[in-house]
């Protein structure tokens, strides 16, 4: 089975232009699953940094068009680089040249605060209680039950599976079915493996999309352990005509935050 690092692989074509050959079996719907395609755009701002030190630390993206199987150019451009931030964005086209998706990315390098503060004490948040991933199965949803996308991982579901009717809420432990090195893109992408929680509140299935994604990653990804699930915890905030404000969280099995996001996902007719 192809891994994430092999469907995000990018050839680079020239100063900041990269192709990437969008793979089957990744798709969600007409197009690849949205992880897969902010994965790669963040894959190409990293290969885009001189600077080592300066690291992924904010994504917003924009997913505007399905991103079909077949060639793609991706291009990254600096928006201002700073004594330590660099601030940057990557443009995906498809083969006719129409604009697919969109993101900007913060990159930047630690920081050296006199007094260095408990940097944990400040978080109002704590990690949803939940079974340890071993006590949960992994539930197939490999098509045809689900998405092609969602064969290449393992969720275990605690709460909230779609088309149960209840709460807009939904929690369980999400991993790679092969294990990944942690990396900026792969655990970017893992907050979106997951379905959303407006379709735990429906009795019934109904195609959706997510038109707008922003995250924050608030590990380094080097500390995490390949192979080691994340609580995934989602709920919608508010809803209105068909769209829906998503919040998603990734947690450590210690209770650490990870990936703190917020998605705009419309349902479609």
């Amino acid at each position: 089975m192809e891994t994430f690092e092999t469907a995000t692989a990018l050839t680079r074509r020239g100063d900041d232009t990269y192709s990437w050959l969008i793979p089957d079996g990744w798709q969600q719907g007409r197009g690849a699953w949205g992880g897969l395609v902010v994965g790669a755009l963040l894959r190409a701002v990293e290969a885009s940094e001189p600077d080592l030190d300066r690291t992924i630390r904010s994504v917003s993206a924009s997913l505007v068009a399905p991103a079909v199987v077949g060639e793609h150019i991706i291009r990254t451009a600096v928006v201002r680089r700073g004594s330590a931030v660099t601030t940057a964005s990557a443009t995906l086209t498809d083969g006719s040249g129409v604009q697919v998706a969109t993101a900007t990315v913060i990159m930047g390098a630690p920081r050296s605060v006199e007094g260095e503060p408990d940097y944990a004490s400040w978080s109002m948040l704590s990690a949803p209680d939940a079974p340890a991933p071993s006590e949960v199965p992994v539930l197939d949803l490999a098509p045809p039950i689900g998405p092609a996308f969602l064969q290449h991982f393992a969720p275990r579901v605690v709460a909230g599976v779609p088309a149960e009717g209840g709460r807009a809420e939904t929690l369980g432990w999400i991993d790679y079915a092969q294990a990944v090195t942690p990396s900026a893109a792969s655990v970017l992408a893992l907050v979106d493996a997951w379905w959303p929680a407006s379709l735990v509140a429906r009795d019934s299935m109904r195609p959706v999309a997510t038109v707008g994604f922003t995250a924050n990653l608030v590990v380094e990804p080097s500390t995490l352990r390949a192979g080691e699930p994340l609580l995934h915890h989602a709920f919608v905030s508010a809803a209105d005509e068909g769209y829906t404000s998503e919040h998603r969280r990734l947690w450590t099995a210690e209770g650490r935050l990870v990936v703190d996001n917020l998605q705009s996902i419309v349902m479609i007719a």
